[in-house]
């Protein structure tokens, strides 16, 4: 008999305090939009607030060369953590937030005479570093 404990006394030394959206936008062009090219961009800057209580806000950029579709979307979190470590902090936050964006993206895409846009999963921290270089 395979007996298994399930343990509950785990902490997270990164807690979610708060997450908004802090803004969005989104337009298009009366022209057909089903064969676009579009482009990602990915923008993130994380503020100390105070000892160990971090703001991190995401900016997604969605959008074509033509502008004929242009969506863009930002999402503010709260973090608190027991760790000195910003580079640990940074790249677990985004981790964290960026599925609220992709969802926030797929909803407000949601709309007559076109698909969607639901973003797959990526490697947000290696398109930063790209960005940066």
């Amino acid at each position: 008999v395979l007996t298994m404990t399930i343990r509950n006394d785990y902490k997270s030394p990164l807690i979610m305090e708060r997450i908004y959206i802090a803004k969005s936008s989104f337009s298009r062009t009366s022209e057909p939009i089903d064969e676009l090219e579009l482009g990602v961009r990915v923008k993130r800057d994380l503020k100390i607030l105070e000892k160990q209580c971090y703001q991190l806000e995401l900016t997604i950029l969605i959008g074509d060369e033509d502008k004929k579709l242009e969506v863009s979307a930002t999402c503010v979190a709260i973090f608190k953590t027991e760790t000195e470590q910003q580079v640990l902090v940074e790249r677990n936050a985004v981790a964290i937030v960026f599925p609220f964006l992709r969802s926030y993206i797929s909803t407000i895409t949601t709309q007559p005479d076109m698909a969607p846009i639901v973003l797959p999963p990526m490697n947000i921290m290696a398109m930063l570093s790209d960005e940066k270089q």
